[in-house]
C-alpha cells in the first residue's frame, strides 16, 4: 500500500466573544500520528489559519477519517480545505 502527502488549510470560526485558541487547537492537532508539519498563518484582517501537512495510507475512506478527527478536535473548527495532495 502507498502513501498520500495531503496539506490541508483548517479554518477556525470566530466568535464575537474574543479570539480562538489557535495554538490550543493546533496542539491538539498536532498530536495526531499522521501530521508532519503543522503551522499557524495569517489568513486576512486578524484571522489565522492552521496549515497542515500529513501523511496518510492510501485506501478508500482515509482522507475523510482523518478530516473528520480534526472535525472532533474542537467545536470552533470551521471548514477543512485540502491545498495539494500527492503521492509519496
Amino acid at each position: 500500500m502507498g502513501h498520500v502527502v495531503v496539506k490541508y488549510k483548517v479554518t477556525i470560526d470566530n466568535l464575537e466573544d474574543g479570539i480562538p485558541d489557535y495554538q490550543g487547537i493546533s496542539d491538539k492537532i498536532e498530536a495526531f500520528s499522521e501530521v508532519q508539519a503543522i503551522e499557524i498563518k495569517p489568513l486576512a484582517f486578524g484571522m489565522m489559519f492552521i496549515e497542515v501537512q500529513v501523511v496518510l495510507g492510501e485506501g478508500e475512506g482515509i482522507v475523510d477519517k482523518f478530516e473528520s478527527q480534526v472535525r472532533a478536535v474542537d467545536s470552533l473548527i470551521g471548514q477543512i480545505e485540502a491545498l495539494e495532495m500527492g503521492r509519496l
